[in-house]
């Protein structure tokens, strides 16, 4: 076997090939590759390189090449080549490997090229350098995701060119695929394979057939934003819907969408003109129609008939409801498996939320690659590789968490099938993860996992990283704003916002993930989990354990129930969720409970005092689980006019707007205390109307209250009063 049996083989069959070439030539040897290839067919080459090293090593036709930067592999998605060419000498990040491969086609070659592996695995890439933080410095940055990488190689359809040719000729032919039949549709037959053709049927149907949603999962590389692109050229032109909102978690992901919808109007000969921002098509207009890019939150403020949501599953279900209740039909796309996270947990979520709510809907999976035939072995091996299509195991017959067992992982030793169970239960709960976090996991000197088991089965995984015990010159530069540390965000958070530089000096673990068997949630198996983690921080002399997260009323009231209080709101929302992201903690050692009462002081000061301002958007819901912390001093100071006028508000001698400064005082008070004698929605009403500023119409809106607002907010306020006059705190 030589390498030009493997192009041939490539050429022959349809598939790709990937070959790893180590060595002080590796680039030299993967142009000549390279040229070889085109030698016996025409085709375009993608070359990759950290900051255009190395570049120079490659004889390749120019006009055959596009070159990229690591950096920029976010902006070939979409694009199709023949042949790769990646220098991972001195960047080898795990999302990046992922975007590049999908991006070449059947037949074609990935060409990836190292130093002499000793040499190779003796330095250190831009991306591992990131993890060399003080003061895990002198500990050493791992090697396992490179050595992950290598001894995955030789696997079918990968193969190692360094002294000799590591691995073997596939030898069979590709499954073969079924072309779409011509129904003389032009936009129909613009599709690419018959999965396309069946699911863009599938949509026009349900748009048809008075349906609510659809709802379109595949992995990545199957056409779906294609397919939708394509169907929004159809439902604009021949149906009464003359506008669509599209969104998704970036501008950048739903290009191909567009690209597509404009071939469609293309190909029925409508003209259309494309608004262009910063390089980004984000509206299309024709024949006064259109289709018009908002944020996922704008798009669930907005009544419009159609709605599409592309990648869905990294958008908070809450919102996709909204989005869904606003729409008259609503599209809803999400990857499965891919290199920019999985969405299998997203389908369990969602589907079972939009069952439950009785909403006709229709169901879609495509299957068939695009740019490669079905069964690919190079797809198979990044599947494999990078965890992409990991899955938990079969739940264990356990009845309570305490017959399970809480391990450390080592991860020098782990056994594959385990990892895959491990990881797999990450897969299904947090859309967020990707490839770079196992490469983080595995190499990262501060970051280590743990796991409830039950027998050799998995129940919950945990990724923790070491944070804190900086020195005084570090904590100083912080507090001045000259400097970042990365990896240790909860500690710069709290010094840098609320200048408590001996925090920084504690040691901490934050919990980085923490995800539990999908048919075990609910059980108490990962507050065990914690408990357990909390156990074992106390045996390592730790301060404190904590948490950052979206700030959702599911996940606070988790972290409520095990003890963990908020210490920190981020004054922005994440653009895309909406979310604000919220830090956790819950101290293990006694200097580190005294020091977190100042600071939870400082946090529900700032929070109680910026609901008016930086916080208005914020759900009052969650701003209420933020302030449930109990605060033993304070005393509550009204004038005796506010005295007078909250009187007169209560038996219904004056309006709010004349006693409304005294309602704030009275409000404030309580949630600074932590009262909590309301229910849940009396608070949650306070909030949104006295600390938020919010309108009546907002509130009853927000709240959807079928009863006039104005009459039981009176009451509600007399009986916040009355609560507080039967504790002690007379107003």
């Amino acid at each position: 076997m030589d390498v030009e049996d493997i192009l041939d083989e490539a050429i022959q069959y349809g598939e790709r090939r990937l070959l790893t070439i180590t060595g002080d030539r590796s680039l030299e040897i993967a142009s000549d590759i390279a040229n070889l290839w085109l030698s016996k067919k025409d085709g375009r080459v993608l070359i990759a390189t950290h900051k255009g090293v190395g570049i120079e090593h490659l004889d390749i036709d120019e006009s055959k090449t596009t070159s990229i930067d690591f950096d920029q592999t976010g902006a070939i998605l979409g694009g199709t080549w023949d042949i790769l060419i990646a220098d991972l000498t001195y960047q080898f990040r795990a999302n990046d490997l992922g975007r590049l491969i999908e991006v070449v086609r059947g037949g074609g070659i990935i060409l990836l090229t190292t130093p002499r592996v000793e040499e190779w695995l003796s330095m250190l890439t831009d991306f591992q350098k990131r993890f060399i933080v003080p003061p895990f410095e002198d500990r050493g940055v791992g090697n396992l995701f490179k050595r992950r990488f290598l001894n995955f190689l030789g696997k079918p359809g990968t193969f190692l060119l360094g002294d000799e040719i590591k691995g073997e000729l596939k030898g069979k032919l590709a499954q073969e695929r079924e072309k779409p039949t011509p129904v003389r549709d032009p936009i129909l037959d613009i599709c690419a394979t018959k999965d396309q053709q069946r699911v863009l049927s599938s949509l026009l149907d349900a748009i048809k057939g008075k349906k609510r949603a659809f709802i379109l999962t595949a992995n990545r590389g199957r056409g779906k934003s294609a397919v939708i692109g394509l169907a929004l050229a159809h439902i604009l032109t021949k149906t009464k819907i003359k506008r669509a909102v599209v969104t998704s978690p970036s501008l950048e992901g739903i290009q191909t969408l567009f690209e597509f919808l404009m071939r469609g109007l293309d190909a029925i000969d409508v003209k259309y003109e494309p608004l262009i921002r910063d390089g980004y098509v984000i509206d299309v207009k024709f024949k006064g129609r259109n289709a018009f890019f908002l944020t996922p939150d704008s798009a669930a403020e907005v009544s419009v008939k159609l709605k599409v949501v592309d990648e869905a599953a990294a958008i908070p279900i809450s919102t996709l409801f909204r989005i869904l209740h606003t729409s008259k039909f609503a599209i809803f796309s999400s990857t499965v498996h891919g290199y920019e996270g999985a969405g299998r947990g997203f389908t369990l979520r969602f589907l079972k939320r939009i069952r439950s709510s009785n909403i006709p809907f229709v169901e879609e999976r495509m299957e068939e690659p695009i740019r490669y035939p079905p069964g690919d072995p190079v797809e198979k091996w990044l599947y494999d590789f990078l965890l992409l299509n990991a899955e938990p195991g079969d739940p264990p017959s356990i009845s309570s968490p305490e017959e399970a067992k809480y391990i450390a992982i080592d991860l020098e030793e782990v056994d594959e099938d385990f990892l895959k169970k491990f990881y797999g239960i990450y897969v299904l709960a947090h859309y967020r993860n990707r490839p770079n976090d196992l490469a983080t996991l595995l190499d990262a000197p501060h970051h280590f996992a743990r796991a409830l088991v039950y027998g050799e089965e998995p129940i919950v995984s945990l990724h923790i990283a070491e944070e804190g015990d900086l020195p005084s010159s570090v904590l100083d530069d912080m507090v001045k704003g000259k400097r970042d540390v990365p990896g240790h965000i909860i500690p710069s958070r709290v010094v840098l916002h609320y200048d408590f530089r001996s925090f920084g000096r504690l040691s901490g673990w934050r919990i980085v993930r923490i995800a539990t068997h999908p048919d075990l949630q609910g059980r108490g198996f990962g507050t065990r989990a914690l408990e357990e983690v909390e156990l074992e921080a106390k045996r390592r002399g730790i301060d404190w354990v904590g948490a950052g997260f979206g700030a959702t009323e599911d996940l606070l009231r988790f972290w409520w129930r095990a003890g963990f209080v908020p210490i920190h709101l981020s004054p922005r929302r994440n653009p895309v969720t909406g979310e604000y992201s919220v830090l956790v903690v819950k101290p293990i050692s006694e200097r580190a409970s005294n020091l977190l009462g100042e600071i939870v002081k400082d946090f529900k000061r700032r929070l109680l005092n910026s609901l008016h301002d930086v916080y208005f958007p914020l759900n009052p819901l969650v701003a209420r689980l933020l302030l449930l912390s109990e605060i033993k001093s304070g005393k509550l100071k009204l004038s005796q006019s506010q005295r007078s006028r909250l009187k007169g508000f209560i038996n219904g001698s004056y309006i709010y707007e004349l006693a409304s400064d005294a309602i704030y005082e009275v409000v404030r008070f309580y949630f600074w205390r932590g009262v909590h004698c309301l229910t849940p929605l009396e608070e949650s009403l306070l909030i949104a109307k006295v600390l938020q500023g919010k309108g009546w119409d907002m509130v009853k809106s927000r709240f959807g209250l079928k009863v006039e607002v104005y009459e039981l907010f009176r009451e509600i306020v007399r009986n916040l009063l009355s609560c507080l006059d039967s504790l002690g705190y007379k107003a």
